[in-house]
C-alpha cells in the first residue's frame, strides 16, 4: 500500500511564499484628518488668547488713564485730591493751603490749580456762593453755611449785589443783622457802607435779599425767626 506523506515547512513539496503585509489603506486618511483637527483647535486657541490680551490691555487703559499716571506735582485737578481727603460730601472744598500742601507749589500755582467751587456752588470773582432750596431761620441758616465751610453772604459792592439778585428769584437771608445793637453789621464785623434798602425802617433785626425786586432796592429787615432760603459764601 502506498502512503503519501505530506511534508510541511521547507520539506513541503509545493512552494509557498510568505504573505506580504499590506499597509492599512484607511489609517493614513485618519491621521491626516486628526492633524487638521489639531491645527484648527490650536489656531482657535491662539485667536482666543490674542483677544484676551487685547481685552486686558483695554481694561488696563480704562482703569489707569493718562491723567492719573502723572506725578502728583503735575496738573492733577484739585477735585480728585479733595474727594480723597475729606469724608463729609458737603465739606468738599478747594483750599489754597490744601493745594499748596499737595502740589508743593507757591500760592499762585495753588490758586491756578484750585479755582473751582464745589458742586452746587456758583463762582463769582474769587468767591463761591450757594443759594439754598430749603428754608431755615437766620441763625440756623448761618449754622448750615458754617457746616458747609462758609458763612452767610456778605455784600460789599454793587457787582456782588447785581450777581446774586440775578441768580435767584426768592427771599434769602444774608449775613447782615442788628441783633443786640441798633446798628446794621455784617457777620464779619465790617461796617455797612453800601446799602440797597427798600425800606430799613421796618421791624426786624435780620436782613433779607429780595431777589425778585430791583437790585438797587432789594434789602428788607425781617424777623430772624422766619423760615426763608439763604445764601452762603466762601472763598
Amino acid at each position: 500500500m502506498y502512503v503519501k506523506l505530506c511534508n510541511f515547512g521547507k520539506y513541503a513539496d509545493g512552494k509557498s511564499e510568505p504573505k506580504k503585509l499590506q499597509p492599512d489603506s484607511d489609517a493614513s486618511p485618519d491621521i491626516h484628518r486628526k492633524v487638521r483637527v489639531y491645527r484648527i483647535i490650536s489656531l482657535v486657541l491662539f485667536v482666543i488668547c490674542v483677544l484676551l490680551m487685547i481685552t486686558v490691555l483695554v481694561l488696563f487703559m480704562k482703569c489707569y488713564p493718562e491723567g492719573l499716571l502723572t506725578p502728583v506735582t503735575g496738573t492733577q485737578p484739585c477735585q480728585v485730591v479733595e474727594e480723597t481727603d475729606r469724608s463729609p460730601p458737603e465739606q468738599l472744598e478747594c483750599s489754597l493751603e490744601k493745594c499748596q500742601q499737595v502740589y508743593q507749589q507757591p500760592i499762585e500755582g495753588a490758586q491756578r490749580l484750585c479755582s473751582n467751587c464745589a458742586k452746587g456752588w456758583l463762582k463769582f470773582e474769587n468767591t463761591c456762593y450757594f443759594l439754598s432750596q430749603n428754608r431755615l431761620t437766620w441763625q440756623k441758616s448761618r449754622e448750615e453755611c458754617q457746616r458747609k465751610g462758609g458763612d452767610l453772604a456778605v455784600i460789599t459792592n454793587e457787582r456782588v449785589q447785581m450777581y446774586l439778585s440775578r441768580q435767584g428769584n426768592l427771599h434769602y437771608w444774608i449775613g447782615l443783622s442788628r441783633v443786640g445793637t441798633n446798628e446794621w453789621t455784617w457777620i464779619n464785623n465790617t461796617v455797612l457802607t453800601v446799602r440797597y434798602w427798600e425800606d430799613d425802617s421796618s421791624t426786624g433785626e435780620c436782613a433779607i435779599l429780595a431777589a425778585n425786586e430791583s437790585p438797587e432796592r432789594s434789602w428788607r429787615p425781617s424777623h430772624c425767626k422766619l423760615y426763608l432760603q439763604y445764601i452762603c459764601q466762601k472763598m
